[in-house]
C-alpha cells in the first residue's frame, strides 16, 4: 500500500538486500529456489526476518556520536490524502435472555419469533 501510494516499485520478502549507486540487488526465496532481482531506486522493499538484525556497536563508536553535532529537521507540511465524512458509535446490544434447560418450547417460541432463527 504504501509503494502504491508513493507510485514506486515493491519486492517483497528480502533475504539479501545490496545498494550500488542507482541500482538495488534484492535476493529473495521463492517456491523452489532463490530469485535475484535488480531494481533502479527509490524501491519499497519489505524483508524477512533476520535481514537487519541489531549489531552492538563498539564503545569507540558509541563516545565519537557523542561530540557529533545533532542536525534537527523540521517535517514538511503535506495535504491530507483522507477525510472523516462521518462517526457514530455501534447501537448498544441487547440484553441477553436466559431460558431454563427444562422450558424447551419457549426456546422454540424465541428462536421462531424474536431471532428469526427458524
Amino acid at each position: 500500500m504504501i509503494a502504491e501510494l508513493l507510485d514506486m516499485p515493491y519486492v517483497s520478502l528480502a533475504t539479501k538486500f545490496d545498494m550500488g549507486g542507482n541500482t538495488a540487488t534484492i535476493s529473495r526465496e521463492i517456491e523452489g529456489g532463490e530469485e535475484t532481482c535488480e531494481v533502479a531506486l527509490p524501491v519499497v522493499v519489505s524483508c524477512q526476518k533476520g535481514v537487519a538484525e541489531q549489531r552492538i556497536p563498539n564503545m569507540r563508536g558509541i563516545m565519537s556520536a557523542r561530540t557529533k553535532p545533532l542536525k534537527v529537521t523540521e517535517p514538511a507540511a503535506i495535504e491530507t490524502l483522507t477525510s472523516i465524512a462521518s462517526f457514530e458509535l455501534p447501537p448498544a446490544k441487547a440484553g441477553v435472555k436466559l431460558v431454563a434447560a427444562d422450558n424447551v418450547a419457549e426456546l422454540v417460541r424465541l428462536l421462531h419469533e424474536e431471532a428469526k432463527a427458524i
